[in-house]
């Protein structure tokens, strides 16, 4: 149970690391989403999809375009992947390793 609970943590701890840009994408698909549910009729997303289909593709790939980065960046830090495109500035970053350069 213990080693369980210090797995879990240090996973945690690798994972997440909020900087405040993750913060400004979730806060605006949440108020884009919002706005619409508000702004529009009941049924409006399944007409919406049924009408224009181009354009409803288009705003799913913004939507996952727009929480990529949000869950790529962390999954790559827990699978010990490197990261120095994202976090270069960062202490502990990992970077690629060349063997040509060894």
């Amino acid at each position: 149970h213990h080693l369980l609970n210090k797995t879990t943590t240090t996973l945690i701890h690798t994972m997440v690391r909020w900087e405040g840009h993750e913060i400004g994408v979730i806060s605006t698909l949440v108020g884009c989403v919002g706005i619409l549910q508000g702004a529009m009729p009941k049924g409006w997303a399944k007409s919406f999809v049924h009408r224009q289909p181009v354009a409803a593709m288009s705003c799913f790939l913004f939507g996952v375009g727009l929480v990529l980065p949000v869950t790529v960046i962390p999954m790559r830090r827990a699978l010990g992947f490197p990261t120095n495109q994202y976090d270069a500035e960062y202490p502990g970053t990992k970077y690629p390793k060349f063997e040509a350069l060894e």
